[in-house]
């Protein structure tokens, strides 16, 4: 477990940067500090575990204050938050989901997960932010840490500059977490929200912000926000450069190679020449799946214990293919668990999309009910049904009744309708087993 010490960025989704909540300036800190020590156990763990003593001092506050921080893994386990309102990631789902899914201190350390749908998201996101967790602790108010984070989610590394796209206001109050009957006239939420942001912003970073307004009519309606890297600020303790890197054309294999340190130009060529890219003495029996393999150097660069250069170690892995047959049969069994979990989300999820539809075709043809009521061929199940008034009542009420006339209609009746469900559900089966 590497300390917290040890790490001074989070990467961190762009859908994760544009979230809808009136997240306090604190939780987003300890949101960030939380998924940088959780980052590279992401896809295979689902607790994570921080010492809070290191915690409480990432977070600047006192680790004698337990109740503190308690009331803050409280918080973010209670804060329910929209993701991606700005639709940065386009191809990324609209998404409702806790900051945290549960969290639990003992003996000094602290303990955590993050919601099952959401940690694979978190973890390789094709957009995404490197933020400096030591920077956050500078700034003061919510404001200008949600508006720096947002800011830097369109900074163009190459040009040493980026601006946001006009976001309408009512869009950029949920950005905040300004409630509408807070400053409602543009004036005051510019005098207590926006201009303070950025002045904090400009004076404790070596990045300069400006604002761009549109009018809609006679009101202000939408605003655009520019940022540039200043190339010098003598009067603020140097930090190391934050960039954001929009990394859609980038194959998946480079990738997961940046992400996990090496260089845009080594993850690239190692991404175009595959199987070449290995050492022809070190080339493996089994070469069906490069991907697989990259991913084993990945995890060896993790593992290790003195790796200084994790970049470095892994293209050196993969040319000359490093082994651990501990650490393999452990990523063996971690990728059945995975596997077997997706497997199970991907049924779950078949069996909503094929219920939803089922109940759309009741509701348009009640008589659905009646006929498969009367194919129902387990006696309990019939004298459940019996408990009711009505059919639809049954049905309504969910359970076994509901549950046995689903698997009727979806057997028969509704076959047809829900067959391109099963089928898409079979393909991706197909493809993960």
């Amino acid at each position: 477990m590497m300390h917290l010490a040890e790490i001074n960025e989070v990467i961190k989704a762009s859908p994760a940067i544009q979230i809808q909540s009136k997240i306090t300036h604190l939780q987003r800190r300890a949101w960030n500090v939380l998924l940088a020590n959780a980052y590279n156990e992401l896809p295979n763990k689902d607790i994570h575990r921080v010492s809070v003593a290191e915690l409480a001092k990432s977070l600047g506050f006192n680790s004698h204050n337990e109740d503190h921080l308690k009331e803050t893994l409280k918080s973010l386990v209670d804060c329910t938050v929209e993701w991606n309102i700005l639709g940065k990631d386009k191809d990324e789902e609209w998404g409702v989901a806790s900051l945290l899914a549960s969290a639990r201190i003992k003996d000094g350390i602290c303990t955590y997960g993050f919601a099952p749908h959401l940690r694979l998201k978190l973890y390789n996101p094709r957009i995404y932010t490197k933020l400096n967790l030591r920077l956050q602790n500078r700034f003061t108010s919510r404001y200008a840490l949600i508006l720096w984070e947002v800011c830097f989610d369109y900074f163009d590394i190459a040009r040493g500059e980026g601006e946001t796209p006009f976001i309408p206001l009512e869009t950029f109050r949920e950005l905040m977490g300004v409630g509408s009957d807070d400053y409602p006239v543009f004036k005051e939420l510019n005098r207590n929200v926006i201009k303070p942001a950025i002045k904090e912003i400009n004076e404790l970073t070596n990045f300069f912000v400006e604002v761009e307004q549109k009018r809609i009519g006679r009101k202000i309606g939408e605003m655009k926000f520019r940022i540039s890297r200043l190339k010098e600020l003598p009067s603020v303790e140097p930090v190391q450069e934050t960039f954001l890197f929009d990394i859609d054309d980038l194959p998946a294999i480079a990738l997961k190679l940046v992400q996990a340190g090496v260089s845009r130009k080594e993850a690239l060529r190692i991404a175009n020449q595959e199987w070449d890219a290995v050492d022809a003495a070190a080339l493996p029996e089994d070469r069906k799946d490069f991907t697989v393999y990259v991913e084993e150097k990945i995890g060896l660069a993790r593992n290790a214990t003195s790796v200084k250069n994790a970049g470095g170690f892994i293209v050196k892995a993969i040319r000359e293919n490093y082994q651990d047959p501990v650490y393999q049969k452990q990523l063996q069994a971690e990728r059945e668990k995975e596997k077997q979990a997706m497997l199970a989300s991907l049924k779950s999820e078949m069996l909503e999309k094929q219920n939803t539809l089922i109940r759309q075709a009741v509701r348009a043809n009640p008589e659905l009910l009646e006929q498969a009521a009367a194919k129902i061929s387990s006696s309990f199940i019939r004298e459940r049904l019996m408990d009711y008034e009505t059919i639809e009542d049954a049905y309504t009420a969910g359970g076994l009744v509901a549950g046995d006339i689903n698997s009727i209609l979806a057997n028969g009746l509704c076959a047809d309708l829900i067959a391109p469900v099963i089928a898409a559900y079979e393909a991706e089966k197909e493809r993960l087993q």
